[in-house]
């Protein structure tokens, strides 16, 4: 049996968070911590997805920086980035990021302006790489032309929302989408239903031509909609210590767990436990991946069909 692969296609960046010891106070200077580490939806799905185990191919933008210099160094053994590319004269991206004493964002700036240097004839030349995976996932953070020549090729894509401002970019795209990963806004924006209803917005994107779509909705868990059915999949209680990162990470598992061969249904349970892996660390994405963990947690997932 062939190796399995995974490209991704996305932003990469460098996160830069500070969170006060105590009380955040607004317009003051608070004593805290400030950390640097690698970021970006791409990366972070791409990196999980390799601590898996899985060869994965980043394809991504970087400035000729020390902030790049940074990102390759704390890459895991099985994240490649052979096929970023590497602007000169070009910053790296950069994510900073207020938080409260709980991990709460409060503020943040997020400059991705190197990813726009990713044009659709850049692109084409990564072409074989995406089309010798066995998935290939896509986040929001590519320019919408370069979306239209990856939309264009002979793949099974996974994509992540991001945010319910760059989810409009995959609207043209729907039918050539095999999983739509997003929360509950970004399916409202996408799907241009204005109701809270989760069904209508499942059924909706299903009509327009994803094969299958996930929506995750925080502490009521998570909706697939396949065939004619939808599941709902709830979580035990549990304490939280961050949020941030549970999202990415419920991606790179759901793609993993289909490049392995495992169903969207059992698929979506790894990817739930997985994210609450995340939301009960204090970290945005798991350094080293626990199976016997991610096993146990596994088993506070539940779904139902309705």
């Amino acid at each position: 049996m062939s190796e399995k692969k995974v490209a991704v296609f996305g932003g990469c960046n460098v996160d830069i968070s500070g969170r006060p010891y105590e009380h955040l106070d607004l317009y003051d200077s608070n004593p805290g911590a400030v950390e640097l580490s690698p970021g970006g939806v791409g990366r972070n799905i791409a990196a999980t997805i390799a601590r898996l185990g899985i060869e994965t191919a980043l394809i991504t933008a970087f400035g000729d920086d020390d902030k790049k210099a940074m990102i390759l160094a704390r890459a895991p053994e099985k994240l490649s980035f052979d096929h970023a590319f590497t602007f000169g004269g070009a910053s790296t991206g950069s994510y900073l990021v207020l938080l409260d004493q709980e991990g709460e964002m409060h503020a943040a700036v997020n400059d991705m302006a190197v990813m726009a240097k990713l044009s659709p004839e850049k692109i084409k030349a990564r072409r074989q790489v995406a089309e010798a995976a066995d998935y290939v996932v896509v986040d929001a953070n590519l320019r919408e032309d370069t979306l239209a020549e990856i939309f264009s090729w002979n793949m099974k894509a996974v994509v992540d929302g991001v945010s319910a401002v760059k989810v409009k970019k995959f609207a043209p795209f729907l039918n050539r989408i095999h999983v739509l990963k997003c929360n509950i806004l970004e399916a409202q924006v996408l799907s241009g239903r204005g109701s809270d209803d989760v069904a209508i917005q499942g059924a909706a994107l299903r009509s327009m031509g994803v094969e299958y779509v996930v929506i995750t909705a925080g502490a009521d868990g998570a909706y697939l909609f396949k065939d004619e059915e939808m599941l709902h999949y709830t979580t035990s209680p549990m304490t939280i210590r961050g949020a941030t990162g549970a999202g990415d990470a419920f991606c790179a598992m759901l793609t993993a767990e289909m490049a392995k061969g495992k169903t969207i249904d059992h698929a979506v349970v790894g990817a739930m436990a997985a994210s609450r892996m995340v939301l009960k660390s204090d970290q945005s994405e798991l350094p080293f991946f626990d199976a016997k963990e991610w096993e146990k947690e596994k088993k506070e997932i539940h779904y139902e069909r309705k």
